[in-house]
């Protein structure tokens, strides 16, 4: 899921979250006019090698304390367009409701300081690689983890691609930022496995669930903010085009409905046959809206329409879910 804004509303301009988008951006166009080595070495001196900087934490003559540094330049590098567009995208979104809530001076130390002990941590599970950790990742878990506590009543427009297809569906923050979480703790805990070391992302996985704990536990101590949450004490500003729970049950709605427009086209293609090209994707889909499907199976037809196979069961299990999500979003629409 990707975000796309949020429904908090602010009363500040959101000085240092512009200033660390366009600080990262203007670092990520200076390595693209490097080269080869070039690029190495400036990798290699501003990212955070957990190896010395694991070093730089133990006393001893020839200890190194500037490698500590590297934790905090490390959060202005990028490996890529992609890395980089996805981090100021989450930065974007989350970081300017978090900045009105502490204030730009307070902000900018707490989006410091929790990137750099969120790169520590992985530092320390990874200490003996040399691989330079990079990027602003460990910072934004944090920010995502104050903001997960500061505005529980919030929603994200998130960007959701199914096939070959973009929808945006509105959801619950918390819902968002608690899948996004959850995942990034499964995939840490297959990391350090034996069986899963030889095929791990680079991704510092670790970094993200550090920093989201960091946030999430700062959410606690930090000054209240005006337009926080419970946790804040306050009342959150919403955008006056801010959804409720009746948009939620459409969202789901149009959520399984593509679900089960993709399962139609599938099952019409044959594309579901363990060959098929599309056969890893098929299959969740399938499974997933097999329960949906499977009370209709037995009294509706499979019907062959230009040589394919069109599921009359699907088409009508589509039908319910839009009159069973128009019911229910009757009941909040009175309330």
């Amino acid at each position: 899921m990707i975000p796309l804004g949020d429904s908090v509303g602010g009363q500040r301009r959101p000085i240092v979250t512009i200033t660390l988008i366009a600080l990262c951006a203007l670092v990520f166009l200076y390595e693209l006019t490097l080269r080869g080595a070039a690029l190495d070495r400036f990798v290699s001196q501003w990212g955070a090698e957990p190896r010395l900087v694991m070093a730089a934490l133990r006393p001893g003559a020839n200890t190194n304390h500037l490698a500590l540094l590297t934790l905090i330049t490390s959060q202005f590098i990028h490996a890529g367009f992609l890395h980089l567009g996805g981090n100021m995208l989450f930065l974007w979104v989350f970081g300017r409701a978090v900045e009105d809530r502490l204030g730009s001076a307070l902000f900018l130390p707490f989006y410091l300081i929790t990137g750099a002990l969120a790169g520590l941590v992985q530092c320390a599970i990874s200490s003996g690689e040399s691989l330079p950790l990079i990027g602003a990742s460990g910072a934004i878990a944090g920010v995502l983890g104050l903001y997960f506590l500061s505005y529980p009543t919030a929603w994200v427009r998130v960007l959701v691609p199914v096939l070959f297809f973009f929808w945006t569906f509105d959801l619950p923050a918390v819902l968002v930022l608690a899948f996004w979480f959850v995942s990034q703790f499964f995939s840490g805990i297959a990391a350090i496995t034996t069986a899963s070391r030889a095929t791990s992302s680079d991704v510092a996985v670790w970094a993200h669930v550090a920093g989201f704990l960091i946030g999430v536990g700062c959410a606690f101590v930090l000054p209240k903010g005006r337009t926080a949450g419970p946790v804040g004490r306050g009342l959150s500003l919403q955008r006056a085009d801010a959804p409720g729970p009746a948009r939620l049950v459409t969202s789901i709605a149009d959520l399984a409905a593509l679900l089960l427009a993709a399962r139609l086209v599938l099952r019409f293609f044959g594309l579901v046959a363990a060959r098929s090209p599309l056969a890893v994707v098929a299959f969740p889909i399938v499974s997933i809206t097999e329960p949906v499907v499977a009370p209709f199976q037995g009294v509706l037809p499979t019907v062959r329409v230009l040589g394919g196979l069109l599921e009359t069961s699907t088409l009508v299990a589509m039908v319910g879910v839009y009159l069973l999500a128009g019911l229910v979003g009757q009941v909040f629409v009175k309330r």
